[in-house]
């Protein structure tokens, strides 16, 4: 229970954080390429999702074009269940999005569902082992541990620097990310 409340504390400051981030790095979604991990490349030639971005996430839209200009079939999530991994349905950025569950604009129903190798993942903070914090309802880490199941996928957090912080507690259900993909750095969990 411990980390929990240690888990919620730590979410309230780093959600309250990043939208100061965000207001002062405009420019810092396009400097994600910069830092994306070479060794990462080979994914990107099949299926990579991303996110849509909301409440001061950093923007993986440019990244993503340029993953598109690479041949990649790219595409975002969507809520199917509340207690239900994440699924994925085909995008291009001149694609016209609704609104899904919580307010987050999604791909039209009709679009195909995809299997992604590759996913892009918002946090609200990660530290240097690539835990993450997230909004607390576990999507991703239900989403990462089913996609593992059944096959490879590289898991790749996008954040602002300014979003790391000491260790993370972690708990049994929580799945750390391959890599996090800042403005300034790349960290992997292997180091």
């Amino acid at each position: 229970m411990l980390n929990g409340w240690r888990k919620k504390r730590l979410r309230q400051r780093a959600l309250a954080s990043r939208l100061a981030l965000a207001e002062a790095s405009p420019g810092a979604s396009r400097a994600l390429v910069d830092h994306f991990p070479d060794n990462v490349w080979p994914a990107v030639h099949t299926v990579v999702a991303g996110y849509w971005p909301v409440r001061g996430e950093i923007d993986p839209r440019p990244l993503m074009e340029t993953f598109m200009l690479e041949q990649a079939q790219l595409a975002l999530p969507v809520v199917a269940g509340k207690d239900a991994p994440l699924q994925f349905r085909a995008w291009s950025p001149d694609d016209a999005l609704e609104t899904g569950a919580f307010g987050i604009d999604v791909p039209d129903a009709r679009k195909p569902l995809l299997v992604p190798s590759l996913v892009l993942v918002p946090l609200a903070a990660f530290d240097k082992r690539c835990h993450r914090i997230g909004y607390g309802a576990g999507f991703y880490d239900r989403t990462l541990s089913a996609l593992r199941a059944s096959g490879p996928v590289i898991a790749v957090g996008l954040a602002y620097e300014g979003q790391r912080t000491g260790q993370i507690p972690a708990g049994r259900h929580d799945v750390a990310l391959d890599y996090v993909v800042t403005e300034q750095a790349c960290y992997a969990a292997s180091d």
